[in-house]
């Protein structure tokens, strides 16, 4: 049996135990630059499926190998799916709302031709796109805390729609709150030290990002090692 809370430091460590780990992090990091075209992203999500599986069935080296593209590339299409259905209808208010004030204000002042009328439309519009993204943020925080348990129940049950069940999701966290925070706040602390590797050590920011995003898929496979539920589909004793 795991113990029962997570080895912040095995978190650390983790990484650079695995003989390959300089170049499963290099090849990581391309991804990762390729994610502003979505093809890198769904290459890294396959891959930290893989990982989050490895790390829950107690494999002592939990980075897999990049000798299957293909598969990872199918892991990653599904859970990119489901990270878009969450965030895209969140990201998306702000603009829209942004674009029909801009439209409002144009009729607005064609109609009227008041410069005073215009200005007032204008601060009001402002104050309400001020209020917009307030709430989008809040929001994405909100998701930024969900998402991770989504898409581990999603990779544990290999089902797309386990990413959807927000009252299973919900219940996975409340069992395991203390280890899913700290699973996030291993994250934290991973993101802070690649940014300071990336000042103090001149180590690409692509790699380091990669292996900050490692150390969580780390750590939710040790959280699925010791839940209930889900421990058993990972090979560990229920």
């Amino acid at each position: 049996m795991p113990a029962p809370d997570i080895d912040l430091g095995r978190g650390f460590r983790f990484v650079p135990e695995d003989p390959d780990w300089i170049k499963k992090i290099l090849i990581g990091g391309a991804f990762t630059l390729l994610s502003g075209v979505l093809v890198g992203a769904v290459f890294v999500l396959g891959y930290c499926m893989r990982l989050i599986r490895r790390a829950a069935a107690g494999d002592p080296t939990p980075l897999p190998e990049w000798d299957d593209l293909g598969g990872i590339f199918r892991d990653g299409l599904r859970g990119l799916a489901i990270y878009l259905v969450y965030v895209l209808p969140v990201a998306i208010v702000p603009i829209a709302f942004a674009v029909a004030m801009a439209l409002a204000g144009a009729g607005l002042s064609g109609a009227s031709g008041s410069h005073n009328a215009s200005e007032a439309f204008g601060a009001l519009a402002a104050m309400g796109l001020l209020g917009v993204y307030a709430i989008t943020a809040i929001l994405m925080l909100i998701l930024a805390l969900y998402v991770p348990a989504a898409l581990a129940r999603f990779t544990m049950l290999d089902r797309v729609s386990a990413g959807f069940e927000i009252r299973e999701n919900l219940a996975f966290i409340r069992r395991n709150l203390a280890n899913y925070a700290m699973a996030l706040l291993l994250y934290l602390l991973a993101s802070v030290a690649a940014q300071l590797g990336v000042v103090l050590c001149c180590v690409g920011i692509f790699p380091a990002s990669f292996w900050a995003v490692c150390v969580l898929c780390w750590a939710l496979g040790e959280v699925v090692r010791r839940d209930p539920a889900l421990a058993p589909r990972a090979g560990a004793p229920a």
